[in-house]
């Protein structure tokens, strides 16, 4: 075979490498693009570049198309003005306005702070809300005031109950944070379907099989296919453990906050029906209220937990990704960054 004969090897284009400030930066951009306050575009693209930064790519900038088709339609109201409504000695509860959960988080943190400290306990309740993102930004935030903290936030429905055949729950993630006598926290984030949303909608679109236990047909049957599952449902974590706490956190963020339940909102998925009013509920705790020893105490266990085993501690890894990619920058495909940016300007 003459080298002219031989197969063409077609040669990857390498991706971008964004810094975090230049991912930020963009973010920040495309929301004013479309509508959003100066507020709420700075808020919601730092987090955004945050879970960049930890290497969470479905709800940092793999999301923001839908952060900019809501606020375009007014599932998100770009002008929202969030505040507080009720307070009690250790409890404020936040209206969102319809707006992003990120600003009416901002609203109250303070005075959850500062009540935690005077009471101990605190809790931090937000109504008329849409999307949380990621649950670990905010019990990190919390943790590094020194704060343990839990934080329930339902969405909209997509996961069927323990022997149901409908979606009726969110994924409905739950978070929990506590400081350490390291520069990053504990934290602890998880959905209570046993996959997120995002990982069969990028298998559909790449044709390749889901593992078994992940999501059911139309017709309530087990299925491998992505596709399929996405017209059925997903499957709660093991079974009904899962459908436990994806009906816990229905409930603390859903029903106790007066917001709408997972399978009365509208769809995070898309731009059809109006805003999600979903909920969210923040509790903290001061651990120096009930031992000054909590860090040094919690460091211990660790240091036990770890010991001759290879046990990597909740929140480690996101530090490790946070840490290269504060020196390193992000790879971004090219395709992504040409998305957000014809959104913002076909505002």
């Amino acid at each position: 075979m003459s080298r002219s004969d031989r197969p063409k090897i077609k040669e990857e284009t390498p991706m971008p490498v964004l810094s975090l400030q230049a991912i930020e930066s963009l973010c920040r951009e495309s929301l004013l693009a479309v509508g959003a306050s100066d507020e709420q575009a700075a808020i919601v693209a730092a987090e955004i570049a945050e879970a960049e930064a930890e290497g969470i790519r479905n709800v940092g900038l793999g999301y923001i198309h839908l952060y900019l088709k809501h606020l375009k339609v007014g599932k998100v109201k770009p002008n929202a003005q969030p505040s507080v409504v009720k307070t009690s000695a250790a409890s404020t509860v936040v209206d969102a306005d319809f707006g992003f959960c990120h600003h009416a988080y901002m609203v109250g943190e303070q005075r959850l702070i500062e009540t935690a400290r005077e009471q101990g306990v605190a809790m931090l309740a937000i109504h008329q809300s849409s999307s949380a993102g990621v649950l670990g930004w905010f019990v990190r935030r919390l943790a590094q005031q020194g704060l343990v903290s839990l934080m329930f936030a339902n969405s909209s429905k997509a996961v069927a109950a323990h022997g149901g055949k409908v979606p009726f729950f969110g994924t409905n993630p739950f978070a929990f944070g506590a400081p350490r006598g390291t520069d990053e926290p504990l934290v602890v984030d998880m959905a209570t379907a046993s996959t997120a949303r995002v990982n069969l909608v990028k298998a559909a679109a790449e044709g390749r099989e889901i593992e078994p236990g992940h999501a059911i047909d139309a017709d309530g049957n087990p299925t491998t296919d992505p596709a399929a599952g996405l017209k059925g449902a997903q499957l709660p974590m093991g079974g009904p453990k899962g459908f436990g706490l994806g009906l816990m956190v229905d409930v603390l963020a859903g029903v106790l906050t007066g917001s709408n339940c997972s399978y009365e909102a509208s769809m995070f998925a898309n731009i059809d029906g109006g805003p999600p009013n979903v909920g969210q509920t923040i509790i903290a705790i001061d651990p120096n209220f009930l031992d000054g020893n909590f860090t040094t105490h919690l460091e211990t266990m660790f240091a036990a937990l770890t010991e001759n085993n290879d046990v990597r501690i909740p929140g480690e890894r996101r530090a490790q990704l946070r840490v290269k990619h504060e020196a390193d920058g992000v790879d971004v495909p090219q395709s992504l960054i040409d998305q957000i940016t014809e959104l913002a300007q076909t505002a």
